[in-house]
């Protein structure tokens, strides 16, 4: 029944659901073929948005059902000449959101409509791109990857239980899923990188966005490319080492926001380690071109965009890990924290950084133990990488990767020793 509403607000409700019509009917109209135009939709918009300012949900369905009925009919008569149903589709679609832009009962109802719209014509614009894209550009194994990945992003996830459970609540499902999926994601979208960008820009890409997330991760990604493309090894190692450069800054960053007196202390040896690791890409990118460039260029194929595997085997290495540092560090307590740091490190560097800074600001560990601290769990997350490569990668990845982590120990341990 009617809601009262005043007469220049229904003009705009009215003519907002137009608008949608036309956003819509414009792109039908443009789109070569026999199917309803910018007028028919006009008409249906009208449709919806008088039913939207009478606000009776008998008549909205009544009409939303004469809309369906008379696209229904329409189809049926011109089916030899037409294969979809887009355009009905569409019809319906403009006729509710027609009824919600000039719906009174909804605050937002008028720019969702509107918004809403221009994504659909967005969408049918698209239709040849897409077409091209999921027929001709996308694989089927790629597809179902896809399906896949995004099974494990959006679908697991939730369904985990939230908190920690076990001793010292070791075990938290969503933190270690969140691990299987940062693995699987960097494997995922590296993929594509490569595929879309070639296989060197895709790899450098893949190293920057993954070293922000994970430098264990890039490298675990790494360590399987190299049994694929053993004829790479001067690009992939050039990967590793951007990953890592990113590292350092990263760490940097997280200590600075937690105490900047301890970020002051790190500067130097952090600084020297990312300077390393800079000059360890050039040359190694130099090398890459040299050696691997005259090569016929191919493009990258890999077994499957999307590999559950390794993301599975690093989340119970992560939980198991988890529960060792958690143990020691029980046992031990704060006084022992530079050794548990160690531990902490296998995890991640950034679960050493916070519980340093809080120990320092209690005064129970000065800035030198912490300095150090967060320099021992950046060696020890060194020495899993190692590991980890050498259980998925070829020997000659993993014996390269012991060069760049001897420099770094020495250029950190230098500016540790300098900053006495």
């Amino acid at each position: 029944m009617p809601t009262g509403l005043p007469f220049p607000n229904a003009v705009a409700h009215l003519a907002a659901a137009l608008l949608a019509g036309a956003i819509i009917g414009a792109q039908r109209e443009a789109t070569p073929g026999d199917h309803p135009g910018l007028r028919d939709f006009l008409l249906i918009a009208l449709g919806g948005g008088a039913c939207g300012l009478l606000a009776n949900p008998y008549l909205s369905a009544s009409g939303l059902l004469a809309t369906a009925a008379l696209l229904t009919v329409f189809h049926y008569e011109e089916r030899e000449k037409r294969a979809g149903i887009t355009t009905e589709l569409a019809g319906i679609a403009t006729f509710l959101l027609a009824l919600l832009a000039a719906s009174s009962d909804l605050r937002l109802g008028e720019p969702i409509a509107l918004a809403t719209a221009i994504l659909i014509a967005a969408f049918l614009e698209a239709k040849q791109r897409l077409q091209h894209l999921l027929r001709e550009t996308i694989t089927e194994p790629e597809f179902n990857a896809t399906l896949a990945f995004v099974t494990v992003v959006l679908v697991i996830y939730p369904l985990l239980p939230e908190g920690s459970f076990g001793p010292y609540l070791f075990f938290s499902p969503r933190q270690v899923w969140m691990f299987v999926i940062l693995i699987s994601s960097i494997s995922y979208i590296g993929y594509f990188l490569e595929k879309f960008l070639g296989a060197e820009r895709g790899l450098v890409y893949t190293s920057i966005l993954g070293g922000l997330a994970s430098t264990t991760a890039v490298t675990l990604h790494l360590a399987h490319l190299s049994k694929q493309r053993p004829e790479s090894l001067h690009g992939l190692m050039r990967g590793f080492l951007i990953a890592n450069a990113v590292q350092f800054p990263r760490a940097f960053l997280l200590v600075l926001v937690v105490n900047q007196e301890l970020a002051i202390a790190c500067a130097l040896p952090l600084g020297l380690m990312l300077a390393a690791a800079i000059v360890m890409a050039w040359i190694a990118g130099r090398l890459a071109r040299q050696t691997e460039a005259p090569k016929a260029p191919e493009p990258v194929k890999h077994e499957n965009p999307f590999r559950i595997e390794p993301a599975l085997k690093f989340g119970a290495l992560f939980t198991l890990i988890v529960f060792l540092t958690k143990t020691a560090a029980a046992k031990a307590g704060p006084q022992a924290f530079v050794g548990t740091s160690l531990l902490g490190g296998l995890v991640d560097v950034a679960t050493v950084i916070a519980p340093a800074s809080d120990l320092v600001h209690s005064m129970m560990l000065n800035i030198r133990s912490a300095e150090l601290a967060i320099l021992l769990a950046l060696a020890s997350n060194a020495a899993l990488k190692v590991a980890l490569a050498a259980l998925s990668g070829t020997r000659a990845f993993v014996l390269r990767l012991a060069i760049p982590f001897a420099i770094w120990a020495v250029a950190g341990g230098a500016g540790y020793w300098f900053t006495r």
